[in-house]
């Protein structure tokens, strides 16, 4: 991975709460990875991260 990030990727990781990003940043740390994996990978977190609030919603009947 280049040592510059993409705006958009940055501004997608920031929106990640801050244990997930730490977590990613971690293992991103210790792993070649690539932008476009990166990104996929930021992604796929973020979209599980929603899911996991979406559930812990108290539902109103």
């Amino acid at each position: 991975m280049t040592k510059r990030i993409d705006p958009d990727l940055f501004a997608r990781l920031m929106k990640l709460s801050s244990a997930t990003r730490n977590d990613l940043l971690e293992y991103i740390g210790q792993t070649p990875v690539s932008a476009r994996q990166l990104a996929v990978l930021s992604a796929h977190v973020a979209s599980a991260q929603r899911d996991a609030e979406t559930a812990a919603k108290p539902k109103h009947h």
